[in-house]
């Protein structure tokens, strides 16, 4: 349940000169496509996929869900993993888009991680729902942009969410079976139902 709630206002990034500003200025883009009535689901969605595309970094992401997996990936089943993996998540938020019901998001504290991460703690809250701790943990990439790796709702990791998922097709059938299964959700259109799943 948490994870479908935060998955509608956890905003995507833009480039900013600190951890903290990526998430208050991307998150004030991403609400106000929320909030235009102007635009159809689709709009929205291509809208704010453009947003998690300019920052998400989506090769570490997908390193961290497949942890030792990832050695087992031949190059070209990286490169379709990460934009499966991309696809996967804007596909489990297509779906929520329309819940939106005027929250705001609002910073309250950072920290420094390991490996030179960055967590920015917010809280979403408006809307008539109850208020909801989401955490950002971002990374610098080689031009010295921040860029998001994880995302953690009410204590419950992005990353270790997919990766405890993942790892069941990963031991049953390998890279290959992992892959052909986000290729028919997302075809199929299946990947909005797993927003409650705890696995495949």
């Amino acid at each position: 349940m948490v994870w479908t709630a935060f998955q509608v206002v956890a905003p995507p990034f833009a480039r900013a000169t600190s951890p903290e500003e990526t998430v208050r200025t991307t998150a004030d883009k991403a609400l106000a496509v929320l909030a235009d009535k102007s635009l159809s689901n689709r709009q929205k969605t291509d809208r704010l996929a453009e947003l998690l595309d300019s920052v998400s970094d989506f090769e570490t992401t997908s390193k961290l869900v497949l942890a030792r997996g990832w050695k087992d990936f031949s190059d070209s089943q990286r490169k379709e993993f990460q934009q499966l993996l991309r696809d996967y998540l804007i596909a489990r938020y297509r779906a929520r888009v329309d819940d939106y019901a005027g929250q705001t998001v609002q910073i309250l504290s950072g920290r420094d991680e390991a490996r030179g991460d960055y967590t920015v703690h917010t809280k979403v809250e408006g809307g008539g729902h109850p208020a909801l701790a989401v955490d950002y943990r971002l990374r610098k990439d080689p031009t010295g942009a921040w860029r998001v790796i994880d995302v953690i709702g009410e204590d419950i990791s992005m990353v270790s969410n997919l990766r405890s998922q993942f790892q069941s097709l990963l031991s049953r059938g390998g890279p290959e079976k992992l892959i052909q299964t986000l290729r028919d959700k997302i075809a199929k259109g299946d990947a909005a139902a797993d927003s409650g799943k705890s696995s495949l």
